[in-house]
């Protein structure tokens, strides 16, 4: 539903989306569809964001005390119900303008994705539809709004992309690498960048952690084939959305772990822990359930 659901949202710039994004995009489509509404208001993309937990947006809002149960509440009484069968959920003229406004915000950024943090920009900026009178309700202010995402955005917070991800400090400098060298064997095939690269390239590189902990659990280079990426796995794997997914994952981990980067065992980590990547190492011969006892055991082990 949510690849439906994004490709009606849309009008050119979705390839650009974060995975936050789209997801909030959905959120709001689905929010639609819970209250009969018939149609997406730029009200319903705010309560998309709202709901798309540890997005950058959502991070906003919840910083100005914003309840998600509050706004839902109102956005649901602020619209007529219309017959189940009747509507198509599509975006009100006044949503795709935001998404516009997004683009534009984004790139005045300089950043080449739009994430929650450019929708709820957008959203004050365009100040049309239902999204007014939802603030009005919530006490909360455009300016607010505008003034706490813009401070985060100066700071250095981003929604996290493939882009973003490669230029982070968080990001060690081996994973850069890693992360770089798999895109440019995506790039040299003329296909995209899947999981099979990110995997072919963790266990190549032997200088990490993540290729000793790959051999010792069963891991099979043939069983790969000589050109990674060619949809062995399914289409799902042949997607950035997911190298994504797992990048964002890593990061997760090694905030959870307290680690200070992320590594290339937290980028096998998510591997691992992603259903499709899991799929994946298995059909390289990888005991999956060890490689992920073996992975925390080596991230938790006392330094020193």
């Amino acid at each position: 539903m949510e690849e439906r659901g994004t490709r009606r949202f849309g009008d050119g710039v979705s390839n650009r989306f974060s995975q936050h994004a789209r997801r909030a995009l959905s959120q709001a489509r689905l929010f639609a569809q819970e209250c009969q509404h018939g149609v997406v208001d730029t009200d319903h993309l705010l309560v998309g964001i709202l709901r798309e937990k540890g997005s950058l947006g959502s991070r906003v809002l919840a910083d100005l005390n914003v309840d998600g149960d509050q706004a839902e509440a109102q956005v649901c009484v602020s619209h007529q119900a219309v017959e189940p069968s009747a509507p198509a959920f599509d975006l009100t003229e006044a949503s795709r303008r935001v998404l516009v406004i997004a683009a534009d915000v984004s790139r005045w950024f300089g950043h080449r994705y739009i994430g929650t943090e450019h929708l709820l920009l957008a959203l004050v900026r365009s100040r049309e539809g239902g999204v007014c009178e939802l603030l009005r309700a919530l006490a909360v202010s455009p300016d607010q709004i505008r003034w706490q995402a813009r401070r985060l955005l100066r700071s250095g917070v981003m929604e996290l992309d493939l882009e973003v991800a490669k230029r982070t400090a968080r990001l060690s400098e081996l994973s850069r690498r890693v992360l770089t060298a798999a895109q440019q064997l995506a790039s040299q095939e003329e296909g995209p960048f899947a999981l099979d690269h990110l995997l072919l390239v963790l266990a190549r590189e032997r200088r990490s952690a993540a290729s000793r902990m790959l051999r010792e659990c069963g891991f099979n280079l043939a069983a790969l084939d000589a050109a990674p990426g060619q949809g062995r796995s399914g289409d799902h794997v042949s997607s950035e959305a997911l190298v994504e997914e797992v990048i964002e994952q890593a990061v997760d981990r090694a905030n959870q772990l307290g680690t200070h980067y992320t590594g290339t065992d937290h980028l096998l980590l998510a591997l691992a822990e992603n259903a499709y990547g899991a799929a994946l190492l298995r059909q390289c011969g990888v005991d999956v359930e060890r490689l992920v006892h073996e992975v925390y055991r080596d991230l938790l082990r006392p330094s020193g």
